[in-house]
């Protein structure tokens, strides 16, 4: 889960909604969606600037092509949040409460995926990678001429055949150097290869790299007016699918630790007592068990527990400390703690959570 920032003592504004635009009367029906949200949020006690704020934030977005969610959340009259979503929510929600509601956001933008995408042709390649905070995008090209192959025979033509292919080797040799390069730099996952068939092959037999973390990828190239739509959703089914492993992988490392009394807790004081530490890699959640469960919170984010006068004791604004939702708290605690957080209803877990710590305590 990204960290974000909110106003100390401020209450939060926060709605999920469904933005497709797909239809011809898209605009009207966001248009409506909007008025209806907003009337909500109002009954629930946002005041005016603060609907103003989001009013702003609705007005001054590009719609979406296709389905999509969106979520937005207000901290005070500043919006700290503004995502789309890859898929509307069930429900459009709203919430205004002392804590943002995050919890959904894990499941619906679990944490980036570093990766490294690689679109290759002969005479060099467009190198995209992504540290799981910002993409950087650079091109690399080698040595153009001479690069195609001509008719003929003779001398001449086997002398320039050998200088082709030379030069494509020599090409690819760069890319690979720069591919392997960003790897390291951006601690990559995940590295998907685009492009001519030919030039993946090879890039693929030059590159240093361990087998299964590249994969190659049909329908994108180099050449002007080529339609990388295609690629683009691949690579993003890519890393959609890598992060559901992880998240996978992750309960099972739970269940393990748990079994064997090492590096994993359950129940909402363990848990709570564990992200007060900075200590939590990731927060395992059963949300509809978790959503009845209550903790004490402070307006330090990470200063939470099922104790009042612990909670008390730890923060340095014990006029703050009040009761919230537990959900709420700790997936705020998670965010500015920098741990992740995997969401799943068929989890078993002591009052709904349990995290895997960094270390023993």
């Amino acid at each position: 889960m990204s960290k974000c920032s909110y106003a100390s003592g401020a209450r939060s504004a926060s709605v999920y909604l469904d933005a497709s635009h797909d239809t011809e009367d898209a605009d009207k029906v966001a248009e409506l969606r909007w008025r209806g949200l907003r009337d909500r949020l109002a009954d629930q006690g946002a005041p005016e600037d603060v609907l103003a704020a989001l009013d702003e934030a609705v007005a001054a977005a590009d719609p979406p092509a296709g389905k999509a969610g969106r979520v937005l959340i207000a901290s005070g009259t500043e919006v700290v949040v503004d995502q789309l979503l890859p898929v509307p929510p069930p429900a459009d929600v709203t919430r205004y409460s002392s804590l943002p509601d995050l919890l959904p956001l894990a499941s619906y933008l679990p944490p980036p995926v570093p990766h490294v995408v690689v679109v290759v042709d002969s005479s060099g390649a467009d190198l995209h990678s992504f540290d799981g905070r910002a993409e950087l995008v650079e091109t690399v090209r080698g040595k153009q001429h001479p690069l195609h192959k001509t008719r003929g025979g003779g001398w001449a033509h086997r002398r320039l055949q050998q200088h082709v292919e030379d030069t494509v080797k020599h090409n690819v040799k760069q890319v690979a150097e720069e591919v392997e390069r960003l790897v390291r730099e951006v601690r990559a996952e995940l590295v998907v290869l685009g492009g001519e068939v030919q030039a993946r092959s090879a890039l693929r037999s030059e590159l240093g790299l361990d087998d299964d973390l590249v994969v190659e990828v049909e329908g994108a190239g180099l050449a002007a007016g080529t339609n990388d739509e295609e690629f683009d959703n691949a690579v993003r089914a890519l890393v959609a699918q890598h992060q559901q492993q992880k998240d996978a992988e992750s309960v099972d490392r739970f269940r393990a630790e748990m079994g064997r009394d090492g590096l994993a807790v359950e129940g909402l004081a363990a848990v709570a007592d564990a992200l007060r530490q900075a200590n939590v890699d990731t927060v395992v959640v059963n949300a509809e068990v978790l959503a009845d469960q209550v903790v004490w919170t402070s307006g330090s984010p990470d200063q939470i527990g099922v104790d009042e006068a612990g909670v008390r004791q730890g923060t340095g604004a014990p006029d703050e400390v009040e009761r919230n939702r537990a959900d709420d708290a700790l997936a705020r605690a998670a965010a500015v703690t920098g741990a992740n957080v995997v969401v799943g209803d068929d989890i078993e877990l002591l009052q709904g959570v349990g995290a895997l710590l960094r270390h023993r305590p």
